[in-house]
Formats: structure tokens, sequence, C-alpha cells
């Protein structure tokens, strides 16, 4: 027989596999059905779902008061142009809130 030593080479490396391959292998646990089945009823029992606010907890801001938001739409709508007639409204404001109390003096050459 020639070739031999090979011949018993192959065949302890497949024997080897042979065993390794169950050694491998997953053994997943039996899984009970009932529980399943149960879930899958519209009868079975189920808890109460609790309400939790999110907003629960969360500071309420830095303002002491609250404004009514239908006035304070109202008072931005007579701007109709926008950000510029805010703009305008405010420098008049800021005009009648603090008048020139005497003439700014001419300047001197």
């Amino acid at each position: 027989m020639p070739n031999r030593p090979a011949r018993l080479t192959l065949l302890a490396a497949l024997a080897l596999v042979a065993y390794a391959a169950p050694a491998q292998a997953i053994l997943y646990p039996t899984l009970d059905p009932e529980p399943t089945a149960q879930a899958a009823s519209p009868d079975t029992p189920v808890p109460a779902a609790l309400y939790r606010s999110a907003f629960a907890g969360v500071p309420a801001g830095i303002e002491q008061t609250s404004v009514d938001w239908k006035k304070a739409n109202a008072d931005a709508g007579q701007f109709k142009r926008g950000h510029a007639d805010l703009l305008k409204w405010e420098q008049e404001q800021a005009k009648a809130a603090n008048p020139p109390s005497s003439p700014a003096p001419a300047p001197t050459r």
C-alpha cells in the first residue's frame, strides 16, 4: 500500500472533525408554547397603563406672570410691515420716555 501514512493522517483528521462537530452544536432550550398562546388571546388580562406627564417636575420658567396670547397676537398684528414697524415704534417710545431736558449746547470752535 503506497502512501499509507498519508491515508492514516487523513483518516485521523476526518475522525477529529467528525467528533468536533457535535461539540460545537448549540443546544437550544425547548420553549413552552403556553405563554405565546396566552399573549395571542384577547381575553388575557393586561395591567393598566399608567400615565405620567413628560413635563412633571420641569421648572415653570423664569416668568412670574402669564400673558394672554390673544392680546399679544393682536398687539403684534398692529405692525403691518413686521419688524421694521416694530423697531420704529420702539424708537418713538424711547424718545417719548426720555425727552431732552435742555437743548444741547452748540459746539465751540
